[in-house]
C-alpha cells in the first residue's frame, strides 16, 4: 500500500478532513471502476463512490495502521453496492417496466460508453469486463487487481490477455 494512502487514513482519523479529501483525490478513479461492473449503473456507482466515502470518514477508526488501506476502501465500497443491488432486488422484481433489468444486461452510460467499451460489453463474461475497466480505466496493475478482486497474478493477467485477444478478433470481423 502507498505510503501517502496511509498518511491520509492516519491524517482522517486523528481529524483533519484534509485526509479525506486527499484519500478522494487518490482512490476516487479506481472505486469507481470497481463498483461499476458490480452495480451496471453509472449515475448509482457514483451515488455509491460518494457513499463509500461518507463511510470511510465514519468508520476511519476502526482503520487499522498497516494494513492495506485501498483494499478497506474497496472492502467498504463492496459491501455498499452488493447491499444496494439487494436492496434493487426487491424493488424491481415487481417493476417490469425497466428494460435493463429485464434483459439483465450490462448498462453503461454514455458518458463512458465507447465504442470499445460497448463491444467489450457485449462479447466479454462479467469477470473479464471488470479486469478491463480496472485496468484500463482505473489504471490498476494486474497486481493490485488481484489483490482486489482475491485472483492469482496470473489469471489476472491471462483473463485480461484473453480479453484483449477476444476484442481484437471481434474488431476484425
Amino acid at each position: 500500500m502507498s505510503n501517502r494512502l496511509e498518511d491520509s487514513l492516519l491524517k482522517l482519523k486523528k481529524g483533519d478532513l484534509e485526509g479525506l479529501r486527499e484519500i478522494y483525490e487518490q482512490t476516487s478513479r479506481g472505486v469507481f471502476t470497481f463498483i461499476l461492473p458490480i452495480i451496471r449503473d453509472y449515475q448509482l456507482a457514483e451515488d455509491i463512490m460518494q457513499e463509500t466515502y461518507v463511510k470511510v470518514h465514519d468508520k476511519v477508526n476502526d482503520y487499522q495502521e498497516g494494513t492495506n488501506g485501498r483494499n478497506w476502501i474497496l472492502t467498504i465500497a463492496k459491501n455498499l453496492a452488493f447491499d444496494e443491488l439487494r436492496k434493487r432486488k426487491h424493488e424491481t422484481e415487481t417493476d417490469f417496466d425497466d428494460e435493463r433489468e429485464q434483459l439483465g444486461s450490462y448498462y453503461l452510460s454514455d458518458q463512458i460508453d465507447t465504442p470499445t467499451i460497448k463491444l467489450a460489453n457485449e462479447i466479454l463474461p462479467e469477470d473479464e469486463m471488470k479486469i478491463v475497466l480496472l485496468f484500463a480505466v482505473g489504471g490498476y496493475k494486474h497486481r493490485e487487481i488481484a489483490e482486489m478482486l482475491k485472483l492469482p497474478l496470473g489469471t489476472v493477467t491471462w483473463k485480461y490477455h484473453d480479453a484483449l485477444l477476444k476484442l481484437r478478433k471481434s474488431v476484425k470481423k
